[in-house]
C-alpha cells in the first residue's frame, strides 16, 4: 500500500473506530452513522423502543402490540472539512518507517486532531439542544449561583425529578444509565465535596470526560456545554443513548491529490452531521452561574 493510500484509509478507518469514544455530550445520543450523506438530507434515526402496560382482568390476553421503536427525523445541516498537504520529506518519513504498524501510527497522528475537532463540533451541537429540555431548573428566571452544596443539590433535585417522571407511573429514570454532563466550573465545586469520588471502576465506556458518580448520575465534564452568556452554563441530564439523536457521516470522505507544479501530496475530506432532541421527557437542564476563585 502506498503512503497516499495508507493516509487516506487511516483517516476513514480511524474515524469509524475512535469517533464515538471522543463524544461526551453525545453519550446521551442514539447515533446513526450513514454513508453517502449530502448536506440537507433528512434521515430517520430509530430510537430504542418502548412497550405499554395495561390493566389485566384475568381473561385471555388480546393480540400482542408491535414493540415499535420511535423514529426521530434528523436533518443533516452541519458539516466540517479539512484540507492539508504533506511535504515530500513528511511523506518519506512515513514511507521509511521501520514497520507497517509504525507507518499506521504516523499516519494516524494526522487524523487524531481532525477526529477530536469533529467530535467537539457534534458535542457542541448536542449541547445547544437544552432548550428542548423537559425538566428545567433555574432561580425564577435567573441563573443559580453554584456552591459545592448547591452543585450536589442540583444533582439530587434532577434525580428526584427524573424518578418522579410524569407522576402517572412513567418514570424517566433508568438505574445505571443516567448521565449528567457538566462544564469544568461545575466540576470545580463538586471537587470540594467529601463524598464525591473521582475514581470508580466499571465505566470503561464512559471514560472520556468521566469524573465520578453522585446521586445516581455518571458525571462527565465537557467544554462544549452551552454558554449563551458570560459565566452562565446549561449542564445536561439524560439517559445514555436514549435522550438525543444524531445522524453522522460514516467516514471523513478522504481524498488525495497532487496540485499542478508541486511535489507535495494534498489531502481533503469532510464530515456531515445533524442532531435532535426527540425525547424531551428524558432531558433536563439547569441554568447556573459559576465563577471559579481561590479563597
Amino acid at each position: 500500500m502506498s503512503v497516499t493510500q495508507l493516509i487516506t484509509s487511516t483517516f476513514d478507518k480511524a474515524f469509524r473506530k475512535y469517533f464515538y469514544d471522543e463524544l461526551v455530550v453525545g453519550k446521551l445520543a442514539h447515533t446513526n452513522f450513514k454513508s453517502n450523506l449530502i448536506k440537507g438530507d433528512e434521515i430517520d434515526v430509530v430510537m430504542p423502543g418502548t412497550v405499554s402496560l395495561f390493566d389485566y382482568d384475568g381473561s385471555t390476553l388480546s393480540s400482542p402490540e408491535d414493540a415499535t421503536a420511535s423514529i426521530a427525523k434528523i436533518k443533516i445541516s452541519n458539516g466540517k472539512a479539512f484540507h492539508f498537504q504533506l511535504t515530500e520529506p513528511e511523506q518519506k518519513q512515513i514511507e521509511l518507517a521501520p514497520s507497517g504498524q509504525a507507518q499506521v501510527d504516523l499516519a494516524k497522528e494526522y487524523s487524531n486532531d481532525a477526529i477530536k475537532q469533529f467530535a467537539a463540533s457534534v458535542d457542541k451541537a448536542f449541547a445547544g439542544l437544552y432548550t428542548r429540555a423537559g425538566y428545567y431548573l433555574d432561580n425564577s428566571g435567573s441563573a443559580i449561583s453554584l456552591t459545592s452544596t448547591v452543585a450536589r443539590d442540583i444533582l439530587a433535585y434532577m434525580q428526584a425529578t427524573f424518578q418522579r417522571g410524569d407522576g402517572k407511573g412513567h418514570t424517566s429514570w433508568i438505574d445505571g444509565q443516567m448521565v449528567a454532563v457538566v462544564p469544568p466550573e461545575y466540576q470545580f465545586y463538586l471537587g470540594k465535596l467529601d463524598e464525591f469520588k473521582y475514581v470508580e471502576s466499571g465505566h470503561e465506556k464512559l471514560a472520556k470526560g468521566y469524573i465520578g458518580r453522585l446521586c445516581g448520575w455518571d458525571i462527565l465534564v465537557s467544554n462544549n456545554i452551552a454558554q449563551p452568556e458570560t459565566g452562565v452554563y446549561y449542564p445536561l441530564f439524560g439517559i445514555k443513548g436514549k435522550t438525543l439523536a444524531g445522524g453522522i457521516s460514516a467516514d471523513l470522505n478522504t481524498q488525495s491529490y497532487v496540485p499542478n507544479n508541486s511535489f507535495n501530496t494534498c489531502y481533503k475530506g469532510f464530515g456531515l452531521y445533524g442532531v435532535g432532541a426527540p425525547r424531551a421527557d428524558f432531558l433536563g437542564t439547569a441554568k447556573i452561574s459559576a465563577t471559579i476563585s481561590l479563597s
